[in-house]
């Protein structure tokens, strides 16, 4: 049978982790036969040649719910279906066009479960979505990481530990606010914690950076 579900499991009903409704993007026609297609197909419905992506968020293009509590073994079992689905040497009679689409899908779901499966890029596309501006992430405007940033900037060897260490408990307990203020529609705070994050993040970094030499003491 020729494949034409835009899910991983080749049925032609909603996947069962799936997002019920109309795709922003609308029809586009297939590149070989011309047919109306939706965005998040894989394949076309009336020839089943491999179709090129198109623009999509990650959460559409995974076909899981749009919400920062995600189930990541779900996220992985999506992502491998679709990986088995797409692998290029399943389209090698079809010629090298639909190979490279198999290809570029198979990127792009990779690059979609990636973006997913880290919970600030998550909580960045939730509240992209939402409309919300991004703080920017600026350590000085927290008193927290600035503290970090100038034990850092001051310590040797043991305080790039203490550093790194305490960046990391922070960064877990941001986690599990930012999870709540979601689950509450709290988009304002999400932003605010996001950057408190995201400069967390980047003090965590240049610890990384000092512990491993790679990057030489101020």
């Amino acid at each position: 049978m020729t494949p034409t579900s835009d899910g991983p499991s080749g049925g032609n009903g909603p996947h069962p982790h799936g997002i019920a409704g109309a795709i922003d993007g609308g029809l586009q026609p297939c590149w070989q036969c011309g047919q109306d297609v939706g965005a998040r197909a894989l394949f076309c419905h009336g020839c089943g040649a491999v179709l090129p992506p198109r623009a999509l968020d990650p959460f559409t293009r995974l076909g899981v719910e749009q919400h920062f509590d995600l189930d990541l073994a779900v996220l992985g079992r999506q992502l491998a279906g679709f990986t088995r689905a797409l692998d290029p040497a399943r389209f090698a009679a079809r010629g090298p066009r639909q190979q490279a689409n198999a290809r570029a899908q198979a990127e792009a779901m990779a690059q979609a479960h990636a973006t997913l499966h880290d919970p600030l890029q998550r909580a960045r596309t939730l509240l992209r979505r939402a409309g919300v501006d991004l703080l920017p992430a600026d350590p000085a405007r927290d008193p927290d990481t600035a503290s970090l940033a100038a034990s850092l900037a001051s310590g040797g060897a043991a305080a790039v530990d203490q550093v790194a260490a305490e960046a990391a408990r922070l960064t877990e307990e941001g986690i599990r606010a930012l999870a709540d203020a979601f689950r509450h529609g709290r988009t304002g705070a999400a932003a605010r914690l996001l950057a408190r994050l995201e400069a967390l993040e980047a003090v965590t970094a240049a610890a990384l950076a000092r512990r491993s030499g790679s990057a030489p003491p101020p």
